[in-house]
């Protein structure tokens, strides 16, 4: 089984359509620019802490999954108590945190993300080393993980030089 998230970021766009050999899983907002299969988004809204546009596209995705029968993972669906015992960690700082441990615990054998990025600005230097965690997670468990996008930067160093080596990474 495999499973393409896809986030926002620059490199969504090579991810490929909604097909039936695999699955396709939007990050928040993504359903506003492609169609996908499940929307997964962990944020919370009713507070404004995103603002009011955040807000409204969320309503928006809300909206259109409801009225085209797409499965919506927020807050509440997120099955959180069970994925904590199974893994026995509850090291989440974004939603494509969410998005992959989902995926591992319901056994997909290959993850693809795409536009899932974590490169630039403070917020995504917070989040990096939770997805890398997830990352690793999957690979651990024999799961094939690809990343995709030219501004990626996720399980890489820093400055993509293997440490003591002092050459560039590979994957």
């Amino acid at each position: 089984m495999v499973v393409n998230i896809i986030g926002k970021g620059s490199g969504w766009e090579l991810a490929p359509s909604v097909g039936n050999e695999y699955d396709t899983w939007g990050i928040t907002q993504l359903l506003l620019r492609r169609p996908v299969d499940l929307v997964i988004d962990m944020n919370v809204y009713d507070d404004m802490r995103w603002g009011l546009h955040e807000k409204k596209e969320n309503d928006e995705v809300r909206k259109q999954c409801a009225s085209n029968k797409i499965p919506y993972i927020g807050l509440k669906e997120y099955p959180l108590d069970e994925i904590v015992d199974k893994f026995e960690t509850d090291y989440f700082g974004s939603t494509a945190d969410y998005a992959i441990a989902l995926a591992i615990h319901k056994g997909y054998d290959e993850i693809n993300l795409y536009g899932v990025n974590m490169f630039g600005g403070d917020e995504y230097a917070y989040q990096k080393p939770s997805i890398d965690f997830w990352c690793g997670y999957a690979k651990g468990k024999g799961i094939k993980l690809s990343v995709f996008g030219k501004l990626c930067n996720i399980m890489r160093t820093r400055n993509n030089i293997i440490y003591g080596y002092d050459t560039k990474q590979r994957n």
